[in-house]
C-alpha cells in the first residue's frame, strides 16, 4: 500500500472515531437532561423529593456506567485500527443506534405508569436488549477487525478479554429478560452477572501463574 493511500486509511478511521466519540458524547449527556430536580423548603423535603426519585438516579447512574463501558471497550481496540471497510462502518452505525437508544430507554425504566408483570417486562426487557444488541455490535467488530487484520498491533490478551466482555453483558442482559417476567429484581443480573463472570474469566491465570513468577529452584541441584 502506498503512502498516500495509508493516509488516506488513517484519515477515514479517525473521522470514524471521531464521529462515534462525539454521538457517544451526546447520548451520555442526553441522559442527565430528563433526570427531576429535588424541591423543598426544608432539608428534611428536600431529603424526601430525592428519595421520591432515587428510582430515576439509580437508572441514570446505571446507564452512564454501561455507556461508558461499552465506549472504553470501542475506545481501546479503534485506538489500534489501521484501516477500515464498509462492513465495519455499518456494524459501527449499528452499536452508535443503540448507543442513541439508550436516554430513551432509561426514561422507559423510570416510567411513573403501573409497575406490572404485563408492563415490567417490556420497560425492563427492552432496556436489557438494547444492551445484548449493543454487546453483540461491539463483538461482531472486534471479531471483523480481528479476522481482517485490521488492528494488526492490538494484543492477543486484549482482544481476548474485550471477547470475554462482550459476552459477559450479552448472557448477563440476555439472562434478565425472562426474569423480569417473574420479579422486577432482575436487574440485580446487570451488575452481578459481569462482576462474576469476569471473576470467572481471570481464575485459571491466578490459579496458574506465570513460570517466570516461579521461585528458583535451589542451589546445587
Amino acid at each position: 500500500m502506498s503512502e498516500s493511500e495509508l493516509e488516506y486509511e488513517s484519515r477515514a478511521v479517525e473521522r470514524l472515531t471521531l464521529f462515534s466519540d462525539a454521538v457517544v458524547a451526546i447520548a451520555i449527556t442526553l441522559l442527565a437532561i430528563d433526570l427531576p430536580v429535588p424541591e423543598g423548603n426544608t432539608v428534611a423535603e428536600f431529603w424526601s423529593q430525592v428519595r421520591h426519585y432515587d428510582g430515576h438516579y439509580a437508572a441514570f447512574l446505571i446507564s452512564f456506567v454501561v455507556i461508558a463501558a461499552t465506549w472504553s471497550n470501542h475506545h481501546e481496540i479503534f485506538r489500534y485500527l489501521k484501516r477500515a471497510d464498509p462492513w465495519l462502518r455499518i456494524v459501527n452505525t449499528a452499536w452508535l443506534l443503540t448507543i442513541v437508544l439508550n436516554p430513551f430507554a432509561t426514561k422507559l425504566l423510570t416510567d411513573s405508569g403501573p409497575d406490572t408483570l404485563d408492563t415490567r417486562p417490556l420497560r425492563f426487557g427492552f432496556y436489557a436488549l438494547l444492551q445484548v444488541l449493543e454487546s453483540v455490535s461491539l463483538f461482531a467488530m472486534l471479531r471483523h477487525m480481528d479476522s481482517r487484520g485490521q488492528a494488526p498491533d492490538a494484543p492477543r490478551p486484549l482482544v481476548s478479554d474485550m471477547a470475554w466482555r462482550s459476552w459477559s453483558l450479552m448472557v448477563a442482559f440476555g439472562l434478565s429478560i425472562p426474569v423480569f417476567f417473574v420479579t422486577s429484581d432482575a436487574w440485580v443480573l446487570w451488575i452481578a452477572g459481569p462482576l462474576l463472570l469476569g471473576r470467572l474469566h481471570w481464575l485459571p491465570h491466578r490459579n496458574h501463574p506465570s513460570r517466570q513468577d516461579d521461585p528458583p529452584p535451589p542451589a546445587g541441584r
